[in-house]
């Protein structure tokens, strides 16, 4: 592995809703992910004790640091919540202000709350009064496309606020993942503030997580979709030389996977959970259609057990599995 400045870039792993969870994270951490999240907890959610909250907030033995981010715009729920939060071993409580899902945006939570920043604040303000002593951090998306004084002026105002770390999505929420990402706003927004700011935004391979970081110049970049049925991004992120996953190792990792998901949610809901895990390891790797789209049936763990042999038996073991090819991150500099 080379030893130039490209090296000290800190890659995180995003909190991914459906996603990062212990046996998600399993994967990753073996890449040499070190900082990672959980999946999003709706305020709302924790305060009434969903029942989907132990898994959600369920910790590895074996993690040595892990993020909780919270979703929500009403200041006394997320009080409550952080009081909750608060007791649990989490290094770092962060606020949720970038999700562009519809159901979250139409009451005024994810990525609208900046849209209301006197709102957002008191948001800020209620999680840290219950974790003082626990790094608070918030997520969020750039809030225009062409002027990056509207989301810097916000990330003062956070700053301020007593947060100490900021992850920018290089994307308003309007745009939901498509088009270039704003490097040149998380440019803006790093050096305007003293604390530390992570990009975020379009990282599916090595060279698109290097040049967001030398465009941004941020000491750390965050990876969302581009780990979901790819743990080993983060082996390529960190080593020039790293080399696509043999046949046998996607069959390795794919079944230590569904095997954590079954172990955490129990056979039903894991393997509901688990048939578009099984599908993010198959697609863009060459796997036939026909044994994609068989996905879709498994509900048992000895379906699950022929579609895995069925798996095995399209490759040689050693045959080398490229990720899906996609266009180079675009960025609007």
């Amino acid at each position: 592995m080379s030893t130039s400045a490209e090296d000290t870039v800190e890659w995180m792993l995003a909190p991914l809703a459906g996603y990062t969870d212990v046996p998600f994270r399993r994967g990753c951490r073996r890449c040499g992910c070190r900082f990672a999240f959980t999946p999003l907890i709706d305020g709302c959610a924790l305060v009434h004790g969903n029942r989907h909250n132990r898994e959600i907030l369920a910790r590895g033995e074996d993690e040595e640091w892990l993020g909780v981010q919270v979703l929500g715009s009403d200041p006394e729920v997320l009080e409550r919540a952080a009081a909750l939060l608060y007791t649990m071993p989490f290094e770092r409580v962060d606020i949720n202000m970038g999700c562009p899902v519809r159901k979250v945006t139409r009451r005024g939570a994810g990525a609208a709350l900046p849209l209301t920043p006197d709102l957002a604040l008191r948001c800020v303000d209620a999680v840290r009064r219950q974790c003082p002593d626990r790094a608070l951090s918030v997520k969020l998306r750039i809030l225009a496309e062409e002027d990056a004084g509207p989301t810097v002026a916000f990330a003062r105002r956070l700053e301020n606020a007593g947060v100490c770390a900021l992850t920018i999505h290089g994307r308003t929420w309007q745009r939901v993942y498509a088009g270039p990402v704003a490097a040149a706003t998380i440019r803006a927004v790093r050096e305007a503030v003293r604390i530390p700011v992570t990009a975020n935004g379009g990282v599916f391979s090595r060279e698109d997580g290097l040049r967001l970081a030398a465009i941004t110049g941020c000491k750390a970049v965050m990876v969302a979709r581009g780990a979901i049925g790819n743990p080993w991004i983060f082996n390529e992120l960190r080593d020039a030389t790293a080399t696509p996953p043999s046949h046998a190792q996607v069959c390795e990792v794919l079944r230590e996977h569904i095997e954590g998901m079954l172990s955490l949610y129990g056979e039903g809901a894991g393997l509901r959970e688990g048939r578009k895990i099984i599908l993010a390891y198959l697609c863009g790797r060459g796997y036939p259609r026909p044994l994609r789209a068989s996905v879709s049936s498994v509900s048992t763990l000895a379906e699950f057990d022929e579609l895995y042999r069925q798996i095995c038996a399209t490759a040689a073991p050693e045959s080398p599995t490229p990720y899906r090819q996609r266009a180079a991150l675009t960025v609007a500099e």
